[in-house]
């Protein structure tokens, strides 16, 4: 008798447990592992273009036409995902592990080879290749997203848009938090300026060093009034002005800098001048010697010699991505250390470029990514 209640009291135990697992399961509280309470199958998102896209889940596999785009990828920790890239990715950021991925070209994009991998999504500028993507790639159910992830206003929304896309929210708010308390560091520390005691600077392109005449300057706002492009926008980020605030950039434009001639840079006569490009410095750049050629034709040129900054060597050499784009945070302190030392005798901008490169690339930091014309002059 003892040992049949003792088996029905088993049994009921038992009843009562997978009616409470069930019920459970019912009602959400067993969840799947990642961001989403519930695993989509199809989101709507709108890139920066505006357009309304829908999207299909899981995304596995990538084309991203825009470098900047490739290594927001990799903070996101989904670059396995990418199957090709674009934009001069391997040259510029060789730091991915993208190198042995086909590489689709920067202005024309190789459709056929881009059809033959079959990707669910192709990333692009908003303001490259507008038209052939689309057309050739929507219908056969190839979406295109554009998103630039370079320009200071819409930098934070976008990495939000890929932590959607690749169910990766919390790792996208938290690089946001991280990169907005260290450009909160800068801001925090120049505000207090008055504007009689700012520097006036200019950003302009290195490349343009090479001609006599003309210079390219990186504009601090675009069209409308809003924030322009990463290298012009730092100056005003840093606690400077900018020297050539009324140009404004027009985003629709490929190039994201305004050709001027000499006459209106000495009739401008910045106190700072920031250079800015590709060509030189960055990850694979190990060699001070040859920021040291390149300032010796600095001080070659007629008009650099005419300004202020020049009689002065209140020039600093940075590569572009420091400034103007994704590790710009960084660049953003040591610009304003550069402008203001006395402000920042306590902060080491390469702690936080190799902090950037372990964290979130999760590579070995290395390369020359800021120079000091200044420097070499002491």
């Amino acid at each position: 008798m003892k040992k049949s209640k003792k088996l029905l009291s088993l049994f009921l135990i038992f009843i009562l447990s997978v009616t409470f697992l069930y019920g459970c399961a019912k009602n959400g509280e067993t969840k799947p592992a990642g961001n989403n309470s519930k695993e989509e199958t199809k989101i709507s998102i709108k890139d920066s273009t505006g357009k309304d896209i829908e999207i299909n889940l899981p995304v596995n596999k990538v084309i991203t036409l825009n470098r900047q785009t490739s290594e927001a990828l990799k903070v996101l920790g989904v670059g396995e995902k990418v199957i090709a890239t674009g934009d001069n990715t391997v040259k510029y950021n060789p730091y991915l592990g993208f190198n042995e991925l086909p590489d689709l070209g920067v202005d024309k994009i190789n459709i056929e080879e881009v059809l033959s991998l079959k990707p669910d999504i192709v990333f692009a500028h908003t303001n490259r290749n507008t038209e052939v993507l689309e057309e050739k790639l929507e219908p056969v159910g190839i979406k295109v997203v554009r998103i630039d992830n370079y320009l200071p206003e819409k930098m934070d929304e976008e990495m939000r848009l890929l932590g959607k896309i690749f169910n990766k929210a919390d790792r996208a708010e938290e690089y946001i938090k991280w990169k907005n308390d260290l450009e909160k560091l800068t801001t925090e520390r120049v505000k207090s300026i008055p504007d009689n005691e700012r520097k006036n600077v200019m950003a302009l392109s290195s490349g343009a060093l090479n001609s006599k005449n003309t210079f390219n300057i990186f504009p601090s706002k675009s069209q409308g009034g809003k924030p322009g492009v990463g290298e012009g926008y730092a100056t005003i980020l840093a606690g400077g002005m900018d020297a050539a605030g009324e140009l404004e950039w027009d985003p629709t434009k490929k190039s994201t800098t305004i050709n001027v001639d000499s006459e209106y840079v000495i009739s401008k006569n910045p106190q700072v001048i920031t250079l800015n490009g590709t060509w030189l410095g960055g990850y694979n750049e190990t060699d001070p010697g040859k920021f040291k050629e390149v300032v010796e034709n600095i001080m070659k040129n007629e008009t650099i010699a005419k300004l202020e900054a020049g009689k002065n060597k209140e020039m600093y050499i940075f590569h572009t991505d420091m400034l103007g784009a994704n590790k710009r945070s960084i660049g953003l302190l040591q610009l304003a250390k550069y402008l203001y030392p006395e402000k920042f005798e306590d902060v080491d901008a390469l702690k936080y470029a190799k902090e950037y490169f372990e964290k979130w690339i999760e590579t070995d930091y290395k390369g020359i990514w800021f120079y000091s014309v200044k420097d070499d002059f002491k």
